[in-house]
């Protein structure tokens, strides 16, 4: 009989759940990560950049993104919060050890058809709704985020791209 497989996702949940209860250290790094999801949701730039360290390293694995340090996030979230009209982040589940958090959710969003449609030259670009599902290991030292890596659902994201790539070159 062939052992059953859970995703990527319920796998690392398993093993970090082994790992022990949340403890005031990881109070701590669950409320940094809390900060971050609130400016996120907020769509503030200035709180979500108060959320990382200086130093911060953030990956993409998936698209291998690297962002390395303040100036380098100001440009990703920056244009992550100007191609929005909405964001917000659904959480489904968390798992908290010491300084590492490990969130499962939801990314959702409203992209706007105006600046997309900018970033190819067309002026009737119309907005588009989105779900990514993420899985996101976040490193906290000193109430700041100092490593996050982000897993997407690529074949999701890859959906996205297409749609969107379909409504820059409709009429």
């Amino acid at each position: 009989m062939e052992k059953p497989r859970f995703g990527l996702g319920a796998e690392i949940f398993m093993v970090l759940a082994l790992l022990g209860p949340i403890t005031g250290a990881g109070d701590s790094a669950g409320e940094a990560v809390d900060r971050f999801f609130g400016a996120y949701r907020d769509g503030s730039l200035e709180r979500m950049l108060a959320s990382y360290s200086a130093d911060v390293v953030f990956e993409d694995v998936n698209q291998r993104h690297r962002f390395e340090g303040t100036e380098q996030m100001v440009q990703l979230l920056g244009g992550l919060v100007a191609m929005h009209h909405e964001m917000d982040v659904n959480e489904k589940r968390r798992v908290v050890s010491g300084s590492t958090v490990v969130v499962e959710y939801d990314y959702v969003g409203k992209l706007n058809g105006a600046v997309l449609g900018q970033a190819v030259g067309k002026d009737d670009c119309p907005d588009l709704e989105y779900v990514l599902p993420t899985t996101s290991w976040y490193e906290v030292k000193d109430g700041k985020i100092v490593h996050q890596r982000d897993f997407i659902d690529l074949a999701t994201y890859q959906e996205l791209r297409e749609q969107m790539l379909a409504a820059t070159k409709e009429n």
